[in-house]
């Protein structure tokens, strides 16, 4: 193959992985697609940003996302993520951080929305994969109410038959959160509204 079939390759790769995560650090991006070393990560994405198919903005970190022209080279249909908060942006990355903790799966699939009781009831997970046989369902809580959380874990319990019949098993669900206290807590309820799953910090 040759190297400017590689590299056009490699580059709508990175362009994809983009349009599923939303945002990324050049980190995330390179461990992602393995794209070597931080100088090589570094050239590779600079030159995408001078060509236009990338944009980023600076936080701690440079934090990528698609352009137009972007989603134009990969035919992607979604939204552009311009003008997010911050908080959107947190809670992106932290997913990012945990879909590489854990592996990342090749099912994995962000802002799925469950619904339940004839449609009128929901619940939209941060992110869903299989693993052995059943899907695992993500919550990020980025710094959101301990109240919104609790809520969260009460409707998985509720609808944890209608959970049994749509896939085959009940309900697991993956924490992500940012810190021991929070961690306990959600363990704590976890328990108490017998959902099995895990919490990570």
């Amino acid at each position: 193959m040759l190297q400017s079939e590689k590299r056009y390759l490699r580059e709508e790769q990175i362009l994809t992985t983009l349009n599923n995560l939303g945002f990324a650090t050049r980190k995330q991006i390179q461990v992602i697609e393995n794209l070597g070393s931080d100088r090589n990560a570094a050239r590779i994405l600079k030159r995408m940003e001078n060509e236009k198919s990338i944009q980023s903005f600076r936080r701690e970190f440079k934090v990528y996302s698609l352009t137009h022209h972007g989603k134009e080279l990969i035919g992607s249909s979604k939204d552009l993520k311009t003008g997010a908060s911050d908080r959107l942006v947190d809670h992106t990355l932290m997913r990012n951080d945990l879909y590489i903790k854990l592996g990342m799966p090749i099912d994995w699939r962000t802002e799925k929305e469950l619904l339940y009781n004839k449609q009128q009831d929901r619940i939209v997970v941060d992110a869903m994969y299989s693993r052995n046989g059943e899907w695992h369902f993500v919550e990020v809580d980025n710094k959101q109410t301990m109240k919104n959380n609790r809520e969260k874990l009460k409707k998985y319990a509720i609808f944890k038959k209608d959970i049994f019949r749509d896939y085959g098993h009940h309900p697991t669900v993956i924490w992500y959160t940012v810190s021991e206290n929070r961690k306990q807590r959600l363990e704590e309820w976890m328990r108490e509204y017998g959902i099995k799953g895990k919490v990570y910090v």
